[in-house]
């Protein structure tokens, strides 16, 4: 047999393959957005929970418990930015890999096999989906994650501003501005992805 047929069976194999596992790999990144917000919900529940009634319970024994109830906030809020970059980079991933496969499919379908023509317009295009669109799925979970920092950060300034006449100002503040800083942020970075080859929009460098 020829060998340049076989190199051409083995290439084909190959994409197959790789093809089948970009489709997994799409599906956990998918997913994983989902179970970092349901770990989100949980958790920041727990913690406000845990910081306001643990200070509450020490002005009512007359305990001071200011200062733990506070470092658990801190440290819920600092677990809460690695979530929402966490959900950042997966996106980035998805993203690149789900362009991946667009490429393989227009490799393929370009030869019309079987004279399959496409007409439902099935994704072909490499440089969708973009990695900033504000109306998917996973932009809407990072939405959230922001606002359910915020609103750990918003818990944190209440505790700390607590008997001031301006608390419920510097409250509404602190949450505006973190949601803010964290939207911009995020933003900013997925579309920077843009026009970048693939080890430069993941690694930061070829």
């Amino acid at each position: 047999m020829d060998t340049n047929d076989d190199n051409k069976k083995e290439a084909i194999n190959f994409l197959q393959t790789d093809f089948n596992q970009c489709f997994n790999q799409i599906r956990h990144y998918d997913s994983q957005v989902f179970d970092i917000l349901k770990f989100s919900f949980t958790a920041y529940t727990t913690i406000i929970g845990v910081a306001l009634g643990l200070y509450q319970f020490g002005i009512k024994e007359k305990i001071d418990f200011y200062l733990p109830s506070v470092f658990i906030l801190i440290t819920g809020f600092i677990i809460g930015l690695y979530m929402f970059s966490v959900s950042i980079r997966n996106r980035v991933y998805f993203v690149q890999v789900t362009r991946y496969i667009n490429e393989q499919r227009r490799t393929f379908l370009q030869y019309q096999p079987l004279n399959f023509l496409n007409e439902s317009r099935m994704y072909t295009n490499h440089l969708q989906p973009p990695y900033f669109n504000w109306r998917s799925s996973q932009s809407w979970f990072i939405y959230i994650i922001a606002f359910l920092n915020s609103l750990l950060l918003a818990t944190l300034i209440y505790l700390i501003f607590i008997t001031k006449s301006y608390l419920w100002l510097i409250v509404v503040l602190g949450f505006s501005l973190a949601i803010s800083i964290q939207l911009i942020l995020g933003i900013y970075y997925l579309i920077s992805r843009e026009n970048k080859s693939a080890s430069k929009a993941v690694f930061g460098r070829d």
